[in-house]
C-alpha cells in the first residue's frame, strides 16, 4: 500500500503490521494495525486495514468497538481552524502536510455529539472525497446541520486527500485547501 507516508508519520501515528496473531484474531493477520490514541497516547481502540485490493472488508475492528473520530489528540492543541477528512489514511497525509485534522470513520458515521468539540474553532473545513461514490459532499451536508462553522472543500474529480497528494504533491494539497 503506497500512501506517501514518511517514517516520522508512521511513528507518530504508531502504525503497525500484524504479522502474527493471538488465537481467535487470525483475521487481522496481514493488515495494518491502526491505534486510536487518546491525548495522553493511550490506545483507545484498534482498527485494521487490509493492504491492497484484496477480498473482504477493507477495515476491521475488534468486536464491540464503537465508531469514533480518529486523531482526536489534535483537539488538545491550539488552533483557530480544524480540518476533517474521511478515513485514517487521509488523516495521516493531511497531518503530514502540517494541518490539524480529525478523521471520520466513514461517510455514514457522523454523530451529532461529535460536533461539540469542533464548535470551538473559527472554521472547520471538511475535505470531502470526490470519488465515484459521490458521498463525500453528503457527509459535509450532514455535518453542517450540527456545525454552523463548517465549510466543505470538495477535492478534484476522482480524488481524496491521499490520491491528490500522491498525484500532485503537498503544495497542491495545501493550495486546494487555501493554506498556501
Amino acid at each position: 500500500m503506497q500512501r506517501g507516508l514518511t517514517p516520522d508519520s508512521i511513528r507518530s501515528f504508531r502504525l503497525g503490521y500484524v504479522a502474527d496473531s493471538m488465537p481467535g484474531h487470525e483475521k487481522y493477520v496481514g493488515r495494518i494495525a491502526i491505534p486510536y490514541l487518546s491525548p495522553d497516547a493511550m490506545t483507545l481502540q484498534l482498527r485494521f486495514r487490509r493492504l491492497g485490493d484484496g477480498d473482504g472488508a477493507k477495515f476491521l475492528s475488534v468486536p464491540g468497538d464503537i465508531p469514533r473520530p480518529y486523531n482526536t489528540r489534535v483537539l488538545e492543541e491550539d488552533h483557530n481552524v480544524m480540518f476533517t477528512v474521511e478515513g485514517e489514511p487521509d488523516t495521516w497525509i493531511v497531518t503530514q502536510c502540517g494541518l490539524p485534522v480529525v478523521g471520520l470513520p466513514g461517510v455514514s458515521s457522523w454523530r451529532s455529539e461529535w460536533a461539540l468539540p469542533l464548535r470551538q474553532y473559527d472554521t472547520v473545513f471538511h475535505l470531502a472525497d470526490n470519488d465515484d461514490k459521490g458521498q463525500g459532499a453528503e457527509l459535509g451536508e450532514r455535518m453542517a446541520r450540527d456545525l454552523p462553522n463548517l465549510r466543505t472543500i470538495l477535492w478534484p474529480d476522482g480524488h481524496d486527500a491521499n490520491s491528490l497528494f500522491l498525484a500532485e504533491g503537498q503544495d497542491a494539497l495545501l493550495r486546494k485547501v487555501g493554506m498556501q
